[in-house]
C-alpha cells in the first residue's frame, strides 16, 4: 500500500511540473515569422516575446481561424501594455490558448502608440463632427415642430455606431468599452420629436413671434450636443493608444499532434450491497488508461475536462461476510467510467465495476452469468506520457 501512495504522490509531482510551464516563442518583426520560421506548439501554453520600439506602448494579439469572413471574430486575444516605468525593448505576451496540432491559424499583431493630449482632442472633435453631421440630416425642422426621420432607437444606434467605428483603430489602457449613449440623449431626442416651436414665444417673449421659434429650436439643438459632447469627452479622458502598424500572418502552422498516453492512478470504492444500515463498501488504489473525449484545444471547458477511462482495481474487494469480490480476465475488479478533471492533474473518476467471486476469477467459462456490475466512484492523479512510433 505504501508503495502504491509513493507511486501517486509521484504522478502528482511530475504532472505540476509539467503543467505549471510556458514554451517560449520568438516572434521576427522583420521577417514576421516565429522563431527561425518554425512552427507553433500544439496543445500548450505560450509565452510569445519579441523586439519592440521604446514608441510602442500596447501590442494587441488575435489568433483566428484560417477559414472564414474578413470580419470574423478570434479565437482569442490578449494584450501587452508598456507600464509607465517600462523603458525596455523587449515585450512578453502569455497566449493562454492551447492551439491545434497539424493545424494552421491566421495571427495579426498590431502595435500601438500613445496618444497626446492634442490628438486626442483632434479625434474628439471629428467623432463630434460626425454626430452632429448625421443629426443635422435625421431632425427635420417645420414650420411650427421639429420631427425626426428615424425613431429614437434607431438613432442612438446610428450615433454609437459613429464612435464604434471611429474608435476601431485606438485602444484604452484599462481596456474599457463604449457602453453607448445614455437614455438621457434618448429621452432628449424624444422631447425633440415632441417639441412645439410655438413654446418659444413663452421663453423668449422678448423676440419676435418667428425669431422666437428659431431661438427654441437652437436651444433644443444645443441642449442635445452639449450632452453628446458631455458624455463623449467623459468616455475620452482615458488614456488611449492608436494603432500604427500591424504584422498579419495568413496560415501559420503548428506542430504535428504527438501521441500520448493518459496513465491515472488514484484510490476509489465500490458499493458492493446492503441499505443504509449495512451497506459493504470495496475500497482499493486503481491504475487505468484515460482517452479525451475532445482535444484539449476544444473550446468547450466541460468537453476539455472530460475523459473516458478503463483499469484495474489493485487489489481485491472484502464484502460482506469477508468474502473476496475480485474481477473477471484479470483477476481484480475492474472498471470503465468517466473522469473530470477539477484542479490541473486531479480527476474525479465514476462509473461501473465489474466483479465476480474470486474462487472464479479469471475463468472464461460462464463469464457472463458470474460477472455482475457495481458502481463506483474514486479519485486519481493523471500524467500524460509522449509514445514515439518512429523506427
Amino acid at each position: 500500500m505504501k508503495k502504491i501512495i509513493t507511486l501517486v504522490l509521484g504522478f502528482l509531482f511530475i504532472s505540476n511540473a509539467l503543467f505549471a510551464q510556458y514554451k517560449g516563442v520568438t516572434f521576427d518583426y522583420e521577417k514576421v515569422v516565429f522563431g527561425e520560421n518554425q512552427p507553433l506548439p500544439a496543445e500548450a501554453h505560450i509565452m510569445l516575446q519579441g523586439l519592440v520600439k521604446p514608441e510602442i506602448s500596447l501590442i494587441e494579439l488575435d489568433i483566428l481561424d484560417p477559414k472564414g469572413k474578413e470580419n470574423r471574430l478570434p479565437l482569442y486575444s490578449n494584450k501587452w501594455k508598456r507600464s509607465k516605468d517600462n523603458v525596455k525593448n523587449i515585450f512578453l505576451l502569455p497566449i493562454n490558448f492551447k492551439l491545434k496540432g497539424s493545424s494552421e491559424y491566421d495571427v495579426n499583431i498590431k502595435y500601438y502608440t500613445a496618444v497626446n493630449k492634442a490628438e486626442k482632442d483632434t479625434l474628439a472633435n471629428m467623432l463630434n463632427t460626425y454626430m452632429f453631421t448625421y443629426l443635422e440630416q435625421v431632425i427635420i425642422v417645420n414650420r411650427n415642430t421639429l420631427s425626426l426621420q428615424q425613431n429614437e432607437r434607431q438613432i442612438m444606434r446610428s450615433l454609437n455606431g459613429i464612435i464604434y467605428k471611429g474608435l476601431s483603430m485606438f485602444r484604452n489602457r484599462t481596456d474599457t468599452d463604449f457602453e453607448g449613449f445614455s437614455d438621457l440623449i434618448k429621452f432628449k431626442l424624444k422631447q425633440i420629436s415632441n417639441a412645439s416651436l410655438a413654446k418659444g414665444k413663452v421663453l423668449f417673449q422678448e423676440e419676435e413671434k418667428a425669431d422666437a421659434k428659431i431661438a427654441y429650436r437652437d436651444k433644443l439643438l444645443s441642449e442635445l450636443r452639449t450632452m453628446i459632447r458631455s458624455e463623449l469627452k467623459q468616455y475620452m479622458n482615458l488614456e488611449w493608444f492608436k494603432m500604427i502598424d500591424n504584422k498579419y500572418i495568413d496560415n501559420y502552422s503548428t506542430e504535428k499532434s504527438r501521441r500520448t498516453i493518459s496513465i491515472q492512478a488514484g484510490f476509489g470504492g465500490a458499493y458492493l450491497s446492503g441499505t443504509t444500515s449495512n451497506l459493504t463498501i470495496g475500497a482499493s488504489p486503481f491504475v487505468g488508461f484515460a482517452f479525451p473525449l475532445s482535444k484539449r484545444s476544444s473550446q468547450s471547458k466541460v468537453l476539455n475536462n472530460l475523459s473516458v477511462t478503463f483499469g484495474v482495481f489493485l487489489l481485491d474487494f472484502q464484502g460482506a461476510n469477508n468474502t473476496l469480490v475480485s474481477g473477471p480476465i484479470f483477476k481484480r475488479p475492474t472498471y470503465v467510467g468517466l473522469s473530470y478533471k477539477i484542479f490541473r492533474f486531479v480527476h474525479v473518476n465514476a462509473g461501473a465495476t465489474f466483479l465476480e467471486d474470486s474462487a472464479t476469477a479469471g475463468q472464461i467459462s460462464g463469464i457472463g452469468k458470474r460477472v455482475y456490475i457495481r458502481p463506483f466512484i474514486g479519485v486519481s492523479a493523471q500524467v500524460d506520457l509522449w509514445v514515439d512510433f518512429s523506427k
